[in-house]
């Protein structure tokens, strides 16, 4: 990975129609929150683009998250959404992998995500926002994100619906703490409010728009021996932004 272990990851949920599409497939209210949703994760391991990612078992729910991330400089604390935007050093592409079986175990206990979050992988280009040129608007990401499982499209996502920009993220983050040089901050799932023409960015999403439609999930989680591939681009005929991740799950 660019960074193969930071002093901090921090990952925001900033697409609302992921959210939208998990409350109704399981029934829950829509959260209101007076800040963006963030949690931290594990930092101390970033895996490369092309390596072997070890699970213990498919019974744990194995899943994908496809988003983007940026690396701060130094931030300090109480720092401003406008001041933030300046401190964004990298821009950076993230396979958030998760384990949805304890996702909801851990999320009724109040507390932060310890089994439901492994580690994420990082495709092979950190880019500073400048040399994303059009594809970096108001301190967001603009471009598709294309994901495959064992080669077959699962999502084709554009990413212009995150409701808050990274400079948001980093002013939340430092709301009451500061944040030292190389903390990343992450998007959340990349989705789309026309996820029926576009797909998703990870499997519980396809899983939830099932159960929408005929009240259980049909598409299973990754197995062992499956291979999950991830490039994001401004155009299909240009070369990918950030590289291409392409990973094999094996048992470990």
């Amino acid at each position: 990975a660019p960074l193969p272990r930071a002093w901090q990851w921090l990952d925001g949920s900033a697409f609302p129609q992921h959210g939208k599409l998990m409350a109704q497939a399981f029934h829950h209210a829509p959260l209101e929150n007076e800040f963006p949703l963030m949690y931290q994760g594990l930092s101390h391991l970033f895996h490369g683009p092309y390596d072997e990612i070890p699970f213990t078992s498919e019974a744990d729910g194995i899943d994908c998250e496809g988003e983007f991330g940026v690396l701060t400089g130094p931030v300090a604390k109480g720092t401003h959404a406008s001041d933030a935007a300046a401190l964004i050093r990298l821009v950076v592409q993230i396979n958030d992998w998760s384990l949805r079986r304890y996702a909801p175990i851990e999320m009724k206990t109040g507390f932060g995500w310890i089994l439901a979050k492994p580690a994420c992988s990082v495709a092979p280009l950190a880019v500073t926002p400048d040399e994303l040129g059009k594809s970096w608007y108001q301190h967001r990401v603009i471009a598709t994100l294309e994901v495959k499982r064992n080669g077959k499209v699962i999502g084709m996502v554009p990413a212009n619906e995150m409701e808050y920009g990274f400079e948001e993220l980093i002013a939340h983050a430092a709301r009451t703490r500061s944040l030292c040089a190389g903390s990343i901050i992450g998007s959340g799932t990349v989705s789309h409010s026309d996820y029926r023409r576009v797909g998703s960015c990870c499997i519980s999403e396809q899983r939830a728009i099932e159960m929408i439609d005929t009240g259980a999930p049909i598409t299973p989680f990754l197995k062992l021996g499956d291979r999950v591939s991830m490039r994001a681009y401004a155009d299909p005929d240009e070369l990918p932004l950030f590289g291409v991740m392409d990973q094999p799950i094996v048992a470990g």
